[in-house]
């Protein structure tokens, strides 16, 4: 800006929004909340600013780059690439395109990407990201800008998204277990200020104490979703002098690591420890594995997340947060539970 004309990234810098969203201003789009409003033209009326033909012209385009932006915490998961392919087929028959990104739950990356996305003129985002609180979600919000959660929440209603209902299928599973006649039951689950996890955790607690089984502390495992953590949880849980009878990996890419340290301590699944995990990838039914898990139809939810993000898109006049979808849980019973050895069949 210093010895040069005021550009829209100059004004966008000076309101702490995108440039997408001062475009919409000067467009006179609907969807810029009209407190966000205000302080642009504050700003464009105090530098006189007249934006280049040019740049109003690109500005035109970004509601019409049938580009939509995808945030994932880590595309190595499975459930991850099952819903990003869900996500990108649904958007292809639509015409539309998918960029996307691993964040590994970084801020500061998801920061990074969101603004290369918004430069790029993506028309909407879906983000599978999400934390309870979430500063850059909360700020799109804010400007109304097109977006859909899959997966995960923010804290509240005030947002569109598609979830699993991951306290009851925790709760089903937990109790699956408790009906073999576990009741040494350890978990190895994701951080509290993820919803998928946070629920998860509740349904398995809940679980033990309407069945009269005391929560121990000790039995349970915090960290990232990932398959290191289901091996670093799993050998510090069969490692006790009174340890776990079966473990609940919080995903089944966590139920992976712990597959690898119960091969590493010389035991096995389900004669030496039972385990099960959540989400139901395409991995779960190898033979070699047979995992018992619950299916969340990842693929389903990233095709429901596009449907609802382009008629979000298409009709931004009407209620930005209507649109809430919660799916159903479903027991998928495999050898890794141990029922054939505790006497009951799988249903």
């Amino acid at each position: 800006m210093p010895g040069g004309k005021l550009t829209i990234r100059d004004i966008a810098k000076m309101a702490n929004v995108s440039h997408t969203t001062v475009s919409r201003v000067l467009n006179k789009d609907s969807r810029v909340r009209e407190e966000t409003k205000k302080k642009i033209v504050k700003l464009i009326d105090k530098y006189d600013f007249k934006p280049d033909p040019r740049a109003r012209v690109l500005a035109m385009k970004v509601r019409k780059s049938r580009l939509i932006g995808l945030l994932l915490p880590d595309i190595r998961n499975p459930f991850y690439a099952e819903m990003a392919r869900g996500i990108e087929d649904k958007a292809n028959e639509d015409g539309y395109n998918v960029i996307f990104c691993s964040t590994d739950g970084k801020p500061e990356r998801s920061e990074a990407y969101v603004n290369l996305m918004m430069r790029t003129g993506v028309d909407g985002l879906i983000f599978a990201t999400a934390r309870h609180h979430d500063s850059l979600i909360e700020r799109l919000l804010k400007e109304k800008f097109p977006i859909v959660l899959v997966s995960r929440k923010l804290k509240g209603e005030s947002f569109n998204y598609v979830v699993f209902d991951n306290f009851k299928g925790a709760y089903d599973i937990t109790k699956h277990l408790i009906e073999l006649n576990y009741k040494k039951i350890g978990i190895i689950i994701g951080p509290s200020n993820i919803s998928t996890a946070y629920d998860r955790l509740k349904g398995y607690q809940k679980a033990l104490k309407d069945n009269d089984i005391p929560v121990r502390q000790d039995y349970i495992v915090h960290g990232p979703f990932e398959k290191q953590l289901g091996y670093e949880g799993a050998k510090k849980l069969l490692q006790m002098k009174d340890r776990p009878e079966a473990i609940f990996g919080g995903s089944d890419y966590i139920a992976m690591g712990v597959i690898d340290a119960v091969e590493e301590l010389g035991m096995h699944i389900p004669n030496d420890v039972a385990l099960v995990g959540f989400d139901d990838t395409e991995f779960s039914s190898n033979k070699k594995i047979n995992l018992t898990t619950v299916s969340q139809g990842e693929y389903r939810m990233g095709q429901l997340g596009v449907q609802i993000l382009i008629e979000v898109i298409d009709k931004p006049e009407s209620s930005p947060y209507t649109h809430k979808v919660i799916l159903e849980p479903q027991i998928i019973v495999r050898e890794s539970c141990g029922h054939k050895l505790r006497g009951k069949a799988a249903d």
